[in-house]
């Protein structure tokens, strides 16, 4: 990476801090939403051909810890997996497509995000659940929206998953190509990409 290239990986890391610290605020009806995902999947289509392997993971390790950081989560370090490991899995996923045709198709966009966000919220979740076992977390009743899921693992990630990954990924799929639109010819006319 050039320097430009850091200084754009700097700010779209500042950009993903803000964005989870957001994430604190984004709560309506009961719903949350990690608007912490959009950012860094528009990071992974910015920098995915413009980084080696070792750049990319040394990325998804930062985009980890400023998410465990910044996250109100009951375990913390379970970021570090989730988002690091989606921001990998996004920009080897965007990598091909930008190599060939310069762009992320809307399709491979919406295809992506709903992985990505699945990805996300079930290692959150699983380490989440791994990192509170032993606590009252694992025993607990998991209701939203007027909904019991009940007990367990699986009551737990279905819980976030209707809270927190549709809201999320509707909100990926609407904002990360708005965002990518906008700032791509910016940055290409500034020799940042």
């Amino acid at each position: 990476m050039n320097s430009k290239q850091i200084a754009l990986a700097a700010a779209l890391l500042a950009l993903v801090f803000l964005a989870h610290a957001a994430g604190r605020f984004t709560q309506i009806g009961g719903a949350q939403f990690a608007p912490s995902i959009a950012i860094y999947m528009l990071a992974a289509y910015l920098l995915a051909t413009q980084t080696n392997v070792a750049e990319k993971i040394g990325i998804a390790i930062l985009v980890g810890i400023l998410t465990m950081i910044a996250t109100s989560s009951p375990f913390p370090p379970a970021n570090i997996p989730s988002h690091g490991g989606s921001f990998l899995l996004a920009a080897f996923m965007a990598q091909p497509f930008i190599k060939k045709r310069g762009d992320v198709p809307i399709l491979f966009h919406i295809f992506a995000a709903v992985v990505v966000v699945v990805v996300s919220w079930t290692l959150f979740a699983l380490f989440t659940w791994i990192g509170l076992t032993g606590t009252g977390f694992t025993q607990k009743q998991f209701t939203r929206f007027d909904i019991n899921f009940g007990t367990g693992f699986i009551a737990w990630w279905l819980f976030g998953w209707i809270g927190v990954g549709i809201p999320t990924l509707l909100i990926t799929i609407i904002v990360t190509p708005i965002l990518y639109k906008l700032v791509k010819p910016v940055l290409v006319r500034q020799g940042m990409i």
